[in-house]
């Protein structure tokens, strides 16, 4: 899903067992940020939180 300068997605893999969110800003056309989640079940797996720089 495409939200002004935001692009928010999910994941489910093929068996159900692993899922996620992760969501993708445009600060600049030289700068993005990104957040997610990774679940296995209910159990939280891991998160982040990344800059891209264009270089």
């Amino acid at each position: 899903m495409v939200i002004e300068d935001t692009i928010l997605s999910t994941y489910v893999s093929e068996d159900g067992d692993y899922s996620g969110p992760e969501s993708l800003v445009k600060i600049s056309d030289n700068l993005y940020k990104t957040k997610g989640f990774a679940f296995k079940g209910n159990s939280k797996l891991s998160s982040w939180s990344v800059e891209l720089i264009k270089v």
